[in-house]
């Protein structure tokens, strides 16, 4: 295979990769907007795209391997951006899935506000949170599960686009925000089991009685937009060893 010949085939590796993490953040997107206004279309949307993302992580895959085994000897960037595609792949289509699961998610828990008159999305003002005032409710956690997703998107934005332009200080960075992520999901868990917790558990299943399993999902989604700052961050783990050859995305310590 010529050089020439290569440079073209790891440039459309680069492009599937990237193609790949648009789809990724355009299911993110959606199962988001499903959650906010309960559009059960929208969820079947993100749960029918996700055949799409496993497909092209699969060609991702075949094409990384097919490139290792017919171009003899291989090293440098080159090798290491062949050998990284397989597992920035893999961490990108996770991320697909965790969307497609939210969307399941979504589904599965409309009966359960139907069976007790509750809206299916999120009402009152978009711009309150479960910390404006010391009542937290449904809508309010809600509202704090879409700032979490929100910071999320942030993230996986960033990771692609720091791939994208081969950009290791970049990834550093956005390697760090994963702590972001990890606090929003820390404050939506607390509001959860606040709202459930010792006095306050009795009253609120004696007025809904499927508000516990209602949680329990709310909780499960949390759970989905935090490992999207986890899968990022090993996708910039990826982009550092690429760029530099560095196995740690840790900076050197200066003494």
């Amino acid at each position: 295979m010529s050089r020439t010949i290569l440079d073209k085939e790891l440039q459309d590796l680069n492009d599937q990769i990237i193609k790949l993490g648009a789809l990724v953040d355009d299911a993110l997107e959606t199962a988001l907007e499903a959650l906010e206004t309960g559009d059960l279309a929208k969820s079947g949307m993100v749960i029918e795209a996700d055949a799409i993302i496993d497909s092209l992580r699969a060609a991702i895959e075949e094409h990384s391997i097919r490139l290792l085994t017919l171009q003899q000897p291989l090293g440098g960037r080159d090798l290491r951006f062949l050998t990284s595609s397989l597992s920035i792949a893999g961490d990108l289509e996770r991320t697909g899935d965790g969307a497609a699961g939210i969307a399941q998610i979504i589904l599965r828990m409309t009966p359960l506000r139907a069976a007790n008159g509750a809206s299916a999305g999120i009402t009152g003002p978009s711009n309150s949170t479960a910390h404006d005032t010391d009542e937290i409710t449904e809508t309010s956690v809600l509202h704090g599960m879409l700032e979490l997703g929100k910071e999320a998107r942030r993230v996986l934005q960033g990771t692609m686009d720091a791939f994208a332009r081969r950009d290791a200080e970049a990834a550093r960075f956005i390697w760090e925000e994963d702590d972001v992520v990890d606090v929003r999901y820390h404050l939506v868990r607390h509001d959860l089991m606040t709202m459930l917790e010792g006095g306050r558990a009795i009253p609120a299943l004696q007025s809904d009685s499927r508000i516990l399993q209602r949680a329990t999902y709310l909780l499960w989604i949390a759970h989905k937009l935090e490992r999207v700052g986890d899968h990022c961050s090993n996708v910039c783990e990826r982009i550092v060893f690429i760029v530099e050859g560095e196995t740690s995305i840790k900076p050197a310590q200066v003494e």
